[in-house]
């Protein structure tokens, strides 16, 4: 393909743009030459009156909006939320709690007793106070129950408590001394416990 010079390539010559203008009736009147500036419209900016009528119209809107809700919550009854309380477990009675303390005291003594399958502890403490515990005994019939005696050298048999069998601890009534035993008999309050009696914590 052969290249052209500048000088084989054809100029086209425009018509002025006053001529074209003339030449034309419909674009007659526009005049040519450089462009001339546009003035767009500005926004109108509201009045400070203006602005002021309508914050006073929000704020009359909103205090009528809240003393509507305030009138909506005295009409409504009133709700109350009880939040329940976590159940305490039931503290131990007061006569399981002494005799746990006497148990748990160094000087202590304890003394378990016979033929009761380890079911029936005396604790005696330094100064003669004694309590008998239970662990799983047995029930006595209905309306019997069993009686404790404090059994002294040379002396009658002393009745010291009465329990019926689903007790965790009873106290004596009387302080022991230190040779005294305790028997264990279920049968009628009166009377003395009987010499064959096995339920015996044997002491001294």
């Amino acid at each position: 393909m052969a290249m052209q010079t500048a000088a084989e390539i054809p100029i086209v010559h425009m018509p002025p743009l006053e001529d074209e203008l003339s030449s034309r009736p419909e674009l007659s009147g526009i005049a040519a030459g450089p462009w001339s500036p546009v003035d767009l419209p500005r926004g109108r900016r509201p009045s400070p009156t203006t602005i002021a009528i309508v914050a006073a119209l929000a704020g009359i809107g909103a205090m009528a909006l809240g003393g509507a809700a305030v009138l909506t919550a005295a009409r409504s009854p009133e709700r109350t939320t009880t939040v329940s309380a976590p159940r305490q477990p039931a503290a131990a009675p007061r006569v399981e709690q002494a005799a746990l303390a006497l148990l748990a005291k160094p000087s202590t003594e304890r003394v378990a007793f016979r033929h009761a399958g380890g079911r029936l502890l005396l604790a005696v403490g330094s100064g003669g106070r004694a309590a008998i515990l239970l662990r799983g005994f047995e029930r006595a019939r209905p309306g019997a129950a069993y009686y404790a005696w404090a059994l002294r050298p040379g002396s009658r048999p002393v009745r010291a408590a009465r329990f019926v069998g689903t007790e965790r601890a009873v106290f004596l009534s009387v302080r022991l001394g230190p040779r005294t035993s305790v028997a264990v008999v279920a049968g009628p309050p009166g009377g003395a416990p009987p010499a064959h009696a096995r339920i015996v914590a044997v002491r001294g």
